[in-house]
């Protein structure tokens, strides 16, 4: 019986593995979390001794945030996690290495947190026996997308349906994914003997622009959009000095930068992973702009 050990076993993903994976005999799941519960293991990684983990076979890390705070830092939790892990494997049985990345992690980003998990991703895949997953965006319920698109809408009847929007952003393309696939391809990466590439983009079928979304959402919701597009660099002013500032819930400025990165990527090296397609968002989405009963 293989032993896993999950971080960020508490998190949209992580839970979803969690379950996943115990619905199988064949594993022995250690799910960790900073916070105690039940079926949980109290564990902070900076802080415990990792040798209380015992031998773990393969140790998944789908620990992230979206988000900074004053208790968590994107450099933290995407790079400086990975080096504390790194350093504590030979302690825990030297396992197999599952890292859940992001798709358009890069180096040279301007943005926080695509820079985070690109030195994240160089320390893993200096290691034998590891794997870097990166998803695009994960069609989660009630996704960050979700809520600001929703939030978008509701803003915009205010303004007689008129949605204002930085100039391009309604061009830029990502490629969802649905978190079945996501959950395969790792349990997948749990399985097999050998792992035969060091990274793999995961991707949905289809991209769709920000304006293709938006227009759905207002066919969903029954609403009328006028979408009226005004100049980024006015927008990223405001966006910085102000909204980010004083109504972070809106958009913070981190965030804002990613509106304008297109996030796309080849869905074969996937679809040859899985043995078979990956899934349509497309009835995720309807689902998610639908207002409650």
């Amino acid at each position: 019986m293989k032993r896993i050990a999950i971080l960020g076993a508490r998190g949209q993903l992580g839970s979803l593995l969690h379950k996943s994976l115990l619905k199988s005999q064949e594993f022995e799941i250690l799910a960790l979390s900073r916070k105690a519960g039940e079926g949980y293991l109290c564990f902070n990684p900076f802080q415990d001794d990792w040798k209380i983990l015992g031998k773990v076979d393969v140790f998944v890390n789908v620990a992230g945030i979206i988000r900074e705070s004053k208790n968590e830092a994107f450099f933290e939790v995407h790079t400086e996690l990975l080096r504390v892990l790194i350093e504590n494997r030979n302690g825990i049985g030297n396992p197999r290495l599952i890292h859940v990345s992001v798709l358009g992690s890069d180096l040279s980003s301007g943005s926080a947190f695509l820079n985070s998990k690109a030195k994240g991703e160089a320390i893993v895949l200096k290691q034998d026996d590891a794997l870097v997953l990166r998803p695009s965006l994960i069609c989660l319920p009630n996704n960050l997308l979700v809520q600001k698109l929703i939030l978008l809408l509701d803003i915009s009847r205010y303004l007689g349906n008129r949605a204002l929007l930085p100039a391009t952003f309604p061009q830029h393309k990502i490629q969802p994914v649905m978190p079945q696939d996501v959950l395969q391809a790792i349990e997948r990466a749990i399985q097999v003997q050998d792992l035969p590439v060091k990274t793999l983009d995961l991707v949905g079928p289809d991209p769709i622009t920000f304006g293709e979304l938006m227009t759905l959402a207002a066919k969903v919701r029954n609403q009328r959009l006028i979408p009226i597009e005004i100049p980024k660099n006015l927008v990223d002013i405001v966006t910085r000095n102000f909204v980010s500032v004083w109504f972070p819930e809106i958009l913070d400025y981190e965030q804002f930068k990613l509106l304008f990165k297109d996030n796309v990527g080849d869905a074969s090296p996937m679809k040859e992973w899985l043995r078979r397609a990956p899934l349509s968002s497309t009835e995720f989405w309807i689902s998610a702009f639908s207002k409650p009963d």
